[in-house]
């Protein structure tokens, strides 16, 4: 025995270590994968979004490529989702029996088991966990986002998204990935408040869990939000904790749009640098930033806007930093 650290065991410590230096003293956090996070694939609105016959690529820039079929989610989809990997204490891994592994013992690699994540929770903590008011009336909105959310079937590509982009621009596959839903089944003993509801996650969140592919995100601020703009940029800035800043055509990709595409007019354009602007007023209010700018970049007719911004909830690093100081003079 050498002692010496594995290159994989060394990596894992340093990731660890910047978890440890990271961390912003979130009130019960939500883990989620990094890549439900940096999407474009949830868009900035709340009704009339899905449409069977809707099959697209969302694309965000060195981030993720995810090809959606069945509709687009929107906002109420996302805080779902959110709220369910909150609960931490009501979610299980499960090892379940495999229905079509064969019954002679004859296995012909087919496995005999598989694992699935699920959470049991009521309606009651599910709408208390996205600071929704506790009310049977909101039940009949949870069962049609879950329905909504059980229609979607999800292609998640692994490697280099602006690789995969070319790829498939050309034709062909994009690379290793994996069709999945996000939420396999749902099941609930009543429509009381405090009835039971049992929800099943697809195999991309665990495959995300079980290589710990995971963010905590502050869940206080992303329920607080009013804004879709802001519930949509608030997942991918506060899962980005060393960056101070973020330019506007990264915000038109979260929300799957591009600031001077084919589709934009300078009509559409002004209302979508408005949106921003409230976006991030919003993000202060609810208590995620401290306070933000606008810097502009470039010249002439094109010119890009960069949001310069500062959490409102220093990172233990920064904290330790400001404190040591403190600490020495006394």
């Amino acid at each position: 025995m050498t002692g010496e650290l594995s290159e994989a065991e060394r990596k894992r410590l340093e990731r660890d270590r910047r978890t440890r230096q990271n961390r912003r003293g979130r009130r019960n956090p939500a883990p989620v994968p990094a890549k439900l996070t940096r999407t474009s694939a949830f868009a900035p609105k709340r009704r009339g979004i899905i449409d069977s016959n809707i099959e697209r690529i969302f694309y965000v820039p060195g981030q993720s490529v995810v090809q959606v079929r069945g509709g687009e989610l929107g906002s109420l989809h996302r805080d779902v989702i959110y709220a369910l990997f909150r609960l931490k204490e009501r979610m299980a891994t499960l090892r379940i029996p495999n229905p079509d592994a064969p019954q002679n013992g004859t296995l012909h690699g087919v496995p005999t088991h598989f694992e699935v994540i699920e959470v049991v929770t009521t309606w009651r903590e599910l709408l208390k966990a996205q600071g929704l008011t506790q009310h049977v009336n909101n039940l009949l909105t949870q069962k049609q986002v879950f329905q909504d959310l059980r229609q979607v079937v999800i292609t998640i590509y692994e490697g280099n998204p602006d690789q995969i982009m070319e790829k498939l621009h050309r034709g062909r596959l994009g690379g290793r990935g994996m069709i999945t839903g996000i939420i396999d089944t749902v099941e609930w003993d009543g429509v009381n408040l405090d009835s039971k509801v049992k929800v099943r996650f697809g195999r991309g969140v665990l495959a995300a869990f079980r290589t710990k592919n995971l963010v905590s995100l502050n869940a206080e601020v992303q329920f607080a939000l009013k804004s879709d703009y802001a519930k949509s940029f608030w997942p991918y800035i506060d899962s980005k904790p060393t960056h101070l800043f973020i330019d506007e055509t990264m915000l038109a990709s979260l929300v799957d749009r591009e600031v001077y595409g084919e589709r934009e007019t300078d009509s559409t354009r002004s209302q979508f640098r408005k949106d921003c602007r409230q976006a991030f007023d919003d993000m202060v209010r609810a208590g995620g930033l401290k306070e933000w700018t606008i810097e502009l970049l470039g010249a002439g007719k094109r010119k890009i806007r960069r949001y310069h911004y500062k959490h409102a909830l220093p990172r233990k690093i920064e904290q330790e930093q400001i404190e040591l100081p403190f600490q020495l003079a006394v």
